[in-house]
């Protein structure tokens, strides 16, 4: 079937794989099934308007509405939205039934969400189980980590995303079993490394890509099993150490280095796809994953379709930054759920429909800051019978509405557009995206009074000149001309691994980790060596050597 996207007009297919998809996942209400039609915008449409509900990397300093305490958010001040810190949420002092509604069938449900939406109190940032974790966001089970998103299981890590088991670690992406790594992403099981991309078992090693098994490698790409390699050639200890000292304390050094590990990397064949332990499956940067199509980013997945970033999921589809969910669709920020559509940050729930903010609910429908409620419709609380009643009724509204069948529209996000991780995989304009009614944030975090400043081009080369009152200034970032800070436990981990002071502030350094992944989408090309038909994330155009997997596993072994 072909569909013309109602946002970019670009016309996308819906197979027949897609409509039993939809079927498998249709939500049952009071023993009968509410089927889904299929989706009015195409998939890169709907990742968007998912991505635009989501803020990883914005923090601001905002006051609970009930204690009056000050508090760490990831809603500015300036939005006006009532934030709680974790222990009012929980406490019997908020109660999000209070701000219940009937529905009213005049009007549209959505109508009638965002009225319902803006006047509820929500939990200031999502991280749980977690200790010394105030500066993380839709975490869990975390230490001691600070200005990090999507972490699990992680102690000591810093500025980084979507890490998992890792300890010690400072600005990685992607990454899980890590310890004392700096600045890598997509990588496995390294310890002591820093700069790597698509490197698994890897240790004591720099700018390396695509390296397997190696130890105390620099400037490598699609290595296996080396030690003391230098930009894919052997190497003594002695021109190890030296070349690691002269990339940690010498700038021209460095440029100059990295420039020939780049037109390494640019002339060393690349597979169509990153695939690693995977079977049956399409799409890019998939790790252990099983009868996945169209997937990104993805960890520990199966029987999933149309994912943008997801870990030990299954039976999903059209899901973004989803962490062991099953049974899910279009949904977004969800966390140990299943049975559910529509969804955006509900944590520990099942059956729920088009609910935002929830956390350890069950069969409710268009709630918002819900905790522990069941049977609940725009936070009013009804009986099981009455909501089986009522909520095909709903359905069936919607449907004449256009409205069942899609996630929440991106005018109900709280977020300014260029806030949100759609900016970083779907960047526009402000006019743009105000020309589409979503938000722009302008809110600048003020500096507190009395700091002084510094340029990032005056902070000494090596962090062994870098005296302790660093701490007391704020960096004027390189890139950006905006201040950031250096903490304690920054310094020190600088300190221990040698490295130099970062120029640029915590945001610019993910943006340009982003910039380095290939874009969510899949594009036709041959192989660059038997001309075989294949797809991938590199477009016709880009100039990297892209082979077909049997070629480029020839080429490495």
């Amino acid at each position: 079937m072909q569909q013309t996207c109602k946002q970019c007009s670009g016309g996308f297919s819906v197979t027949d794989e897609d409509i039993a998809f939809l079927a498998k996942l249709a939500p049952v209400i009071g023993g009968s099934v509410r089927t889904l039609p299929p989706p009015q915008l195409c998939p890169d449409c709907r990742q968007q308007r998912r991505c635009a509900f989501r803020n990883d990397q914005n923090y601001y300093r905002n006051t609970c509405c009930l204690c009056k305490k000050s508090l760490i958010s990831i809603y500015s001040p300036d939005k006006k939205i009532q934030v709680l810190c974790d222990d009012c949420f929980w406490s019997d002092r908020f109660d999000p039934l209070l701000y219940g509604i009937e529905f009213d069938e005049s009007r549209p449900f959505f109508e009638q969400f965002a009225e319902l939406k803006a006047g509820v109190p929500r939990l200031a940032i999502y991280h749980t189980q977690s200790e010394n974790a105030e500066y993380t966001v839709h975490s869990s089970r975390n230490r001691n980590c600070y200005m990090a998103s999507s972490l699990v299981d992680c102690e000591e890590v810093y500025f980084s995303d979507f890490t998992f088991k890792s300890r010690d670690c400072m600005d990685v992406f992607s990454c899980e079993d890590m310890e004392l790594c700096y600045e890598c992403a997509h990588s496995e099981k390294c310890f002591g490394s820093d700069f790597l991309e698509l490197c698994f078992n890897t240790s004591g090693s720099a700018y390396c890509f695509d390296c397997k098994g190696c130890t105390d490698c620099i400037g490598c790409c699609a290595q296996r099993n080396k030690t003391n390699w230098i930009l894919n050639k052997a190497a003594s200890k002695e021109e190890y150490a030296s070349t690691l000292a002269k990339l940690r304390t010498d700038p021209a050094f460095r440029d100059e280095f990295i420039r020939k590990f780049e037109d390494l990397k640019l002339c060393t064949p690349k597979p169509a796809a990153w695939l690693v332990g995977c079977e049956n499956s399409t799409g890019n940067y998939l790790m252990f994953s099983k009868n996945v199509r169209h997937g990104f980013n993805m960890k520990h997945c199966e029987d999933c379709m149309h994912v943008f970033e997801g870990h030990r999921d299954t039976d999903c589809c059209d899901i973004m930054r989803i962490g062991m969910g099953e049974m899910l669709y279009e949904c977004a920020a969800i966390v140990e759920s299943r049975f559910s559509v529509f969804c955006n940050l509900t944590y520990q729930c099942d059956n729920m429909i088009c609910c935002d903010n929830c956390q350890t609910c069950s069969s409710c429908f268009g709630c918002m800051s819900g905790k522990k409620n069941r049977y609940c419709i725009l936070n009013k609380q009804y009986t099981k019978e009455e909501y089986e009643k009522l909520v095909p009724t709903i359905i069936e509204q919607m449907r004449a509405t256009s409205e069942w069948g899609e996630f929440f529209p991106a005018t109900l996000s709280p977020f300014g557009y260029n806030e949100t991780k759609a900016q970083e995989w779907f960047p526009l304009e402000p006019e743009k995206a105000l020309a589409r009614g979503w938000k722009w944030s302008d809110y600048e975090q003020p500096l507190p009074k009395g700091i002084k400043t510094i340029p990032a081009s005056q902070l000494p080369p090596s962090v062994a000149d870098v005296p302790d009152d660093v701490l007391e200034w704020a960096i004027l970032c390189e890139a950006t001309g905006k201040p950031f800070r250096i903490i304690p436990q920054e310094l020190a981990f600088y300190r221990k691994r040698g490295l130099p002071l970062p120029h640029r502030s915590p945001q610019k350094r993910h943006r340009d980790r982003i910039a380095k992944q290939n874009p969510p989408r899949l594009y036709d090309r041959t192989c660059a060596k038997c001309t075989k038909e294949i797809q991938t994330t590199y477009a016709p155009d880009r100039p990297e050597i892209v082979y077909c997997e049997t070629c480029y596993l020839q080429s490495i072994y």
